[in-house]
């Protein structure tokens, strides 16, 4: 008989209606029907979901990246600032120097200002992006 299983496995239907305590047609019970539907959760089945009638539904704005030519869907407003650099294509950077960076370069002078390039962090201006983060970032 366990051949037979393997090779007629129960129907979608008929094993998701097994997991919702309703028994399938080769489940035997250990219980009688009425325990069996005293002590199940209730049954919530799946539907659209509920948005009320005071809650406007969100605006999506459709950009296209003008370095790529990709589009882009978004919840923010293009007067956003993360929008306002996708839209320019650029962002406005702005390096920052770690102090370990700092003195590193000042105490090994020739080869400390490789690892104060190493510690910096240049970061867009607009937005707040990282570009490109540092080895201490």
């Amino acid at each position: 008989m366990a051949a037979e299983s393997y090779d007629n496995p129960p129907s979608y239907d008929a094993a998701t209606e097994g997991a919702l305590n309703v028994p399938a047609k080769d489940v035997k019970q250990s219980e009688p029907q009425s325990q069996q539907q005293q002590s199940s959760p209730p049954v919530m089945h799946a539907g659209p979901s509920y948005v009320p009638a005071g809650y406007p539904s969100p605006t999506v704005y459709h950009y296209v990246n003008p370095v790529t030519q990709e589009h882009v869907a978004s919840l923010l407003p293009p007067d956003h600032p993360e929008m306002i650099c996708l839209q320019s294509g650029q962002h406005l950077t702005e390096t920052n120097f770690g102090i370990l960076g700092i003195l590193a370069a000042v105490i090994w002078f020739p080869l400390g200002i490789g690892l104060c390039l190493l510690d910096r962090r240049v970061k867009c201006k607009r937005c707040g992006h990282v570009i490109d983060g540092g080895v201490c970032s």
